[in-house]
C-alpha cells in the first residue's frame, strides 16, 4: 500500500470520528437499571389503561340495564295514570291513542258463548261498541259509579300492566285494564283487554 493513500485516508476518517464521538457525548444511553422502573411503570399504566377499558363498557351496559328496569317500572304505571285520567274526564281523543281497539276486538265477548239469539247479537253489539272510544269510557263508568277511585296499578311482567278501577259506591264491583308495552323506543303502552270485575 502506498503512504500517501493511508494518510489520505486516515486523514478522511479524523473527521466523522469526532462527529461521532461529539454525537455520543451528548447523547449517553441511560443505564440498564435506571430503565426498568421507566418500563415498569408503562406496564402498570398499560394495565391501568387496559382495566379501564374493560371498566367503562360494563359501568355502562349496567347504567342502560338500570334505565331499562327503571323505565320498566314508572312508565306502566305512568301510563295508567294517563289512561285513568282520560277515562275519568271521557276523553276521547286521548282513549283513542291509548288503547289498542284490534285486540279490545278479538277479545271475547263479555257474554258466555252458548247464549243464543238476541243475547248472543246484543253481546256482540256491546262487544263491538266496547272497542271505541266512547263506548269504553260509557263501560267504565257504569262500572264504576259515580265517584272516581283511586286507580291501583300492578306490573304483571316486564312488558304487561294491569290497571283497576273499583267502584267506590258498589263493593267488588270496578273494571280492570290490561296494558301492554307495544313501543321500545320511545315506550308505548296501551290497553289491550277489559275485564268487568264483580
Amino acid at each position: 500500500m502506498r503512504p500517501g493513500f493511508a494518510t489520505r485516508s486516515s486523514a478522511q476518517e479524523d473527521p466523522w470520528d469526532e462527529i461521532w464521538a461529539g454525537y455520543d457525548a451528548a447523547h449517553r444511553p441511560l443505564p440498564l437499571h435506571a430503565l426498568a422502573p421507566v418500563r415498569g411503570e408503562a406496564r402498570a399504566e398499560a394495565r391501568t389503561w387496559a382495566r379501564n377499558g374493560r371498566v367503562l363498557p360494563v359501568l355502562l351496559t349496567m347504567l342502560a340495564l338500570l334505565g331499562v328496569a327503571a323505565s320498566a317500572f314508572a312508565a306502566p304505571r305512568q301510563a295508567a295514570r294517563e289512561l285513568a285520567a282520560a277515562l275519568r274526564s271521557a276523553d276521547q281523543a286521548s282513549l283513542a291513542a291509548l288503547v289498542d281497539w284490534q285486540a279490545l276486538l278479538q277479545a271475547p265477548p263479555l257474554a258466555a258463548a252458548e247464549e243464543a239469539g238476541f243475547l248472543a247479537s246484543l253481546s256482540r253489539s256491546i262487544h263491538q261498541q266496547r272497542a271505541t272510544p266512547e263506548g269504553l269510557a260509557a263501560l267504565v263508568q257504569a262500572r264504576v259509579g259515580p265517584g272516581w277511585p283511586d286507580p291501583a296499578i300492578e306490573t304483571t311482567g316486564l312488558a304487561s300492566a294491569r290497571l283497576v278501577l273499583a267502584s267506590t259506591s258498589q263493593p267488588g264491583r270496578g273494571i280492570a285494564l290490561s296494558l301492554a308495552l307495544q313501543d321500545y323506543l320511545p315506550p308505548r303502552w296501551r290497553v289491550v283487554a277489559v275485564e268487568p270485575l264483580g
